[in-house]
């Protein structure tokens, strides 16, 4: 208790609030701009933070970076085109219910599920701290290898109105995966002798041609993203609308409670949380809804699902980061720079000895989340206007804001060509109706997969799947199988049911 009240102290602290507030409004231009995203943001900001006494620093570089995902969700609702690529799987609804002319619902919903789900990561945090030693240590190999294996069963979710192209597409993420020198051994595939691919495709441009190219394309025919009423006019934001959403994610409190929860235990998990954790939740939202058949279509709950984890997965990443000096996702790498940089090393001895100052860091994450979701919930009708743009005039403006993003993150041009590479095999899989979320899944998923049943087949042997975690996520993911089956062949029947209820009437209607 002690710890605590000097945490909530430290977080009091003038200097510490201050930097507060001027890293949030930081952190959601990166997370707003395409392409930039929490490492890039982390990047630029860590040479900043040299000097600064450690609270303050590390409060500046964790409160921009817990917002970035925030930020994201705006681009990804708005213009289809996800911001960070943990926002993702927020454009399957969010981008479906902006052209309705909702966008204001699903600003408020996404806006109100990320402050949520990142005050209930930190909740998770203040519990975790004194006793996460067995936690994290619970977790081997195995368990995670089980863990990408349960994300891999959502492939077919993510498919919309087909899962067989839902698994198609996952399966061609994973292949796109598997290009590169191998994590364990070293030696290199697919590289067709050009020195970009041995170190494989990169995360960045995949996501920007996938999501970004195809909706750019589109904007060029001159319409806007806007939906419009009968008589032509936009259908504006208002302020209610924006609400509405907000209270929408509060009246699905379970949705949001169990998406939030499910992000921290994957942030958890070193190099498991960040990219997945939002598809694994849209996965199980639409599992224990009772009308999955609705997602894909502009379910709330298929917006509130992944932007509930977005947040809540920084607080689990920061326990094994802040006890083990195990970075939790690759944005936690430079995190731990920081640290480092400041004076500090996390581990077991930085619980033992400044427990108050993690403390601290829970509480700054707390408020960063809070004045971040208010803050783009105040703005939310000034920022949609941008949909009312007429395409011709939106689409240079995004198309050069891609290709920086794009080329920002590694300062190589072979990074923009790509783009344009998987912009061209997502126009393609948007054309045809494949999946592109199932896609970028299989493709995050497929090195954490490859590289963790190698060393737990050479650990553990061809029976470590007998260990207890391993069995539980295992029937986990059969039961999901199971349940995922079930309720599609309900929908099914449903929909069978009033399509011929429908055409009855149609008859009944042509005989009168």
């Amino acid at each position: 208790m002690s710890d605590l009240l000097n945490g909530l102290m430290n977080f009091a602290r003038w200097d510490v609030f201050l930097v507060l507030l001027a890293a949030v409004p930081v952190g959601l231009v990166f997370g707003i701009l395409p392409g930039l995203g929490g490492l890039v943001a982390l990047s630029v900001l860590l040479p900043l933070v040299y000097g600064m006494e450690p609270i303050v620093g590390l409060a500046f570089l964790l409160a921009s970076y817990a917002v970035v995902s925030t930020g994201g969700s705006v681009t990804a609702i708005l213009l289809g085109i996800p911001g960070s690529p943990s926002n993702a799987a927020t454009i399957i609804d969010g981008y479906v219910l902006s052209r309705r002319g909702r966008a204001g619902y699903a600003l408020g919903a996404a806006l109100s599920s990320s402050a949520l789900g990142g005050v209930i990561g930190a909740v998770v945090l203040f519990a975790l701290l004194p006793i996460v030693r067995p936690v994290v240590m619970s977790f081997g190999s195995p368990e995670t290898f089980f863990l990408a294996l349960l994300g891999i069963s959502y492939l077919a979710m993510l498919g919309g109105g087909s899962p067989i192209k839902g698994l198609a597409a996952g399966a061609f993420g994973l292949f796109l995966g598997t290009f590169g020198y191998q994590n364990t051994t070293g030696v290199p595939r697919f590289w067709m002798e050009i020195d970009y691919l041995l170190d494989g495709f990169r995360l960045i441009p995949l996501a920007l041609g996938m999501f970004a190219i195809p909706e750019i394309i589109d904007l060029m025919s001159g319409r806007s993203i806007a939906a419009t009423r009968p008589d032509g006019s936009p259908m504006e934001i208002t302020h209610k609308q924006v609400w509405l959403g907000a209270r929408a994610a509060v009246i699905r409190k379970w949705v949001l409670l169990r998406s939030s929860i499910l992000g921290v235990f994957l942030g958890l998990i070193p190099g498991v949380g960040s990219e997945t954790a939002p598809f694994v939740t849209y996965g199980a939202a639409k599992q224990a809804s009772k009308r999955p058949y609705q997602f894909g279509k502009g379910s709330i709950e298929g917006v509130i699902g992944p932007e509930g984890s977005n947040n809540a997965k920084d607080g689990g990443a920061l326990v094994p980061t802040l006890a083990f000096g195990v970075p939790g996702s690759s944005a936690m790498v430079l995190l731990i720079g920081g640290f480092l940089l400041l004076g500090l090393q996390p581990g077991p001895k930085f619980l033992e000895d400044h427990m108050d100052m993690a403390y601290g860091l829970a509480f700054v994450l707390v408020g960063a989340n809070l004045i971040g979701s208010l803050v783009l919930l105040l703005l939310a009708k000034h920022l949609a206007k941008i949909t009312l743009l007429p395409g011709h005039m939106l689409a240079p403006i995004l198309l050069t804001l891609v290709v920086v993003g794009a080329y920002s993150t590694n300062n190589n041009f072979a990074d923009v060509l790509f783009v344009f590479i998987f912009g061209a095999v997502g126009i393609a899989m948007k054309a045809y109706g494949f999946s592109r979320p199932a896609l970028l899944l299989g493709f995050v998923l497929a090195p954490l997969l490859e590289t963790y049943l190698y060393i737990s087949l050479n650990t553990y042997g061809s029976l470590f799947f007998l260990r207890p975690i391993c069995l539980v996520l295992a029937l986990f993911i059969v039961a999901g199988a199971v349940m995922a089956g079930m309720k599609s062949h309900r929908a099914h029947k449903a929909l069978k049911a009033e399509k011929a209820l429908n055409n009855k009437k149609e008859v009944t209607t042509h005989d009168l």
